[in-house]
């Protein structure tokens, strides 16, 4: 009876054994920290670490926020987070450090943030950053690797800059194709625009100065109804006049001497000038 009850204890012990998972036995596998970046699956290019590192550099300089990344094969029956969470407590990060974690056999990444980093950055706008704010994710799960860390640091950047207030040049890092300007480069561009701006300027006095030419050959050019009234006048008193009257008018008072009679061409002028009352009076005093 009672080795039929210890077969039966051993039976269950077995089925019990064979029902729990591996990892119960096997103590999680943690890389040991080194450096900035902790690629212990050796995915990441040796430019994408470097560059990863010196961004690092910037951002605890201008910010006090420290960066670390890890990335590992597999997490060990572990949950994404989890283990970001455990890592970041083996490596006794503190408040204001933010660890980035990929398991690139699992296609999985998470990541951890102290207390004053997540009050920094916020807890939602962390888990954006591997999804819909860049395209981590994406890229990841398509072992692009490197392109995918360069997405995420830009746009942690981005973020960074909104909650800081800071402003952090990236250069020329992750793959960002901006260029510092140099003097020269500036000198020329500030020459093409000055030299666009004085050509403007001529080319608006020209068109001033041709609209003003036309406006004034077209005063000039022409004569007005007034002037052309008064000048058809003048040619009737001139021309209107016959050679028998002419004559019969100087045989009576000589060659035109009555300048103020107006009977004359040139006492209707000196009419028109109010010169024949002058004429009369000096005329009268002789």
């Amino acid at each position: 009876m009672k080795y039929a009850m210890r077969k039966r204890l051993a039976l269950c012990l077995c089925l019990l054994v064979a029902a729990l998972p591996l990892s119960a036995f096997a103590a999680v596998r943690l890389p040991a920290q080194r450096g900035v970046v902790t690629d212990d699956a050796n995915v990441l290019g040796a430019q994408t670490a470097a560059d990863i590192a010196e961004y690092a550099e910037k951002v605890e300089s201008e910010t006090d926020v420290r960066l670390h990344v890890a990335i590992v094969h597999f997490l060990d029956g572990m949950e994404a987070r989890a283990y970001a969470q455990t890592l970041f407590e083996k490596w006794e990060l503190e408040g204001n450090d933010v660890l980035l974690l990929g398991a690139a056999g699992e296609d999985a990444f998470a990541t951890a943030m102290g207390a004053e980093a997540t009050a920094l950055l916020g807890e939602k706008n962390a888990d954006n950053l591997l999804y819909t704010s860049s395209t981590f994710s994406t890229l990841f799960r398509g072992q692009q690797y490197d392109a995918a860390f360069n997405a995420y640091f830009t746009a942690f950047n981005a973020l960074l800059e909104k909650q800081t207030g800071e402003s952090i040049k990236l250069g020329k890092l992750f793959g960002n194709k901006q260029t510092a300007v140099t003097p020269q480069a500036q000198a020329q561009a500030y020459g093409s625009q000055l030299w666009s701006e004085v050509m403007d300027a001529i080319r608006d006095n020209s068109e001033d100065y041709q609209d003003y030419h036309e406006r004034h050959e077209a005063r000039t050019n022409g004569l007005s109804a007034g002037g052309w009234i008064v000048l058809a006048v003048l040619i009737l008193i001139i021309f209107g006049q016959s050679d028998p009257v002419r004559k019969a008018r100087r045989t009576r008072g000589g060659s035109y001497r009555s300048y103020g009679c107006g009977c004359s061409p040139l006492g209707w002028l000196f009419s028109l000038f109010g010169l024949n009352v002058l004429i009369d009076t000096f005329r009268r005093r002789r």
